[in-house]
């Protein structure tokens, strides 16, 4: 971010500088209030750069589109001020300063469509605001070449606009493509929970952490006899069937993953009474013991859940699933399902 503000305010500077010396070389009054509005909006515009470079890092996602929006406004500003200077000097001054307003705007406009700093629609407005004042002050001309400048002027601002709208396309493309890559690295495929790399990874932060939590091993009995029964067609069903009741039993703020086979866990990071515990692992129990419609079969099965408590302390991640999964085979050992505490 730091290396493009002297990319961003050369060519502002360079222009302000330039309206600042036309009205002390003309002492028109015209040109010193567009020239103070230059520098004010200018001024405003390199602070706005250097807030979002010091900030960058600690910006919310609120408040960085809050700046974000500040410095497409004043950017829009600033290029209608330039817009207002190029009629102006069109109208009243020689060539020097009609030059100085052509080279000016397109050094602006090229700017602008190389750097992604702002929206597509506000970018494409700042270019067709520039490009259009400076349209309509050579079509004054009549000169056939200079009405011809008038033309190149239409399709360069045709040609900047749809350059940023294709980059735009370009970047959202590969942000949505890196979305799905790190949704495909950190979610099971089949039913869409959290997979083992991201629980493990959110576990040993909250052990690191010291938090109190409670985590709980669940594992389908009888899921193999499905598979070998019905087909593994069924068995995939039956599991993203799982997921889904399990997603409705626990709470937004628990962290539901399956690790892999018919083996799920859940991370709630707190720890209750050990009656209102019961009664979840009750209710999860007995939802998954509802019998299931698939492909015409109806499936019943139960679900063995190990739970291990942790109120204080800074256990490592090993030892509590070590324990939790103990708890959960020795539930497994009935065979009937149910749960017990580690």
């Amino acid at each position: 971010m730091k290396g493009i503000i002297p990319l961003a305010s050369t060519s502002a500077f360079c222009l302000i500088g330039a309206t600042t010396l036309a009205a002390a070389y003309y002492h028109d009054r015209w040109q010193w209030a567009m020239a103070g509005a230059a520098v004010l909006i200018g001024g405003v515009r390199v602070g706005v750069i250097l807030v979002l470079a010091s900030k960058v890092n600690c910006l919310t996602r609120t408040s960085g589109l809050l700046w974000a929006r500040s410095f497409s406004v004043v950017t829009l500003l600033f290029c209608s001020l330039m817009g207002l200077i190029t009629l102006y000097n069109f109208r009243y001054y020689d060539e020097p300063m009609q030059i100085l307003c052509v080279m000016g705007t397109f050094a602006l406009c090229s700017g602008i469509s190389s750097r992604l700093g702002l929206q597509p629609r506000v970018s494409q407005a700042c270019i067709l605001i520039m490009q259009a004042s400076l349209a309509i002050s050579l079509a004054r001309f009549p000169h056939p070449l200079v009405r011809c400048a008038t033309v190149l002027s239409a399709v360069t601002a045709f040609a900047y606009c749809n350059s940023i709208r294709l980059q735009y396309d370009v970047i959202e493309e590969q942000i949505r493509t890196r979305r799905r890559l790190r949704s495909l690295a950190n979610h099971d495929s089949l039913t869409g929970l959290p997979n083992r790399h991201y629980f493990e990874t959110a576990f040993e932060e909250i052990c690191a952490s010291q938090l109190p939590f409670t985590l709980w091993m669940l594992d389908l009995d009888g899921f193999k006899e499905v598979n070998d029964t019905h087909g593994h067609a069924v068995g995939d069903e039956l599991l993203k069937q799982v997921a889904s009741r399990l997603e409705h039993v626990v709470r937004t703020t628990d962290l539901l993953a399956r690790l892999g086979g018919d083996e799920f866990v859940i991370l709630q990071t707190e720890v209750h009474s050990n009656e209102s515990t019961r009664k979840l692992a009750e209710r999860i129990t007995a939802e998954l013991a509802v019998p299931y419609q698939i492909k015409g079969h109806r499936i019943v099965i139960s679900a063995s859940v190990g739970i291990k408590l942790v109120v204080e302390g800074n256990p490592s991640p090993q030892q509590a699933l070590l324990e939790a999964d103990r708890a959960l085979y020795r539930v497994k050992g009935t065979g009937h399902g149910g749960f017990e505490f580690a």
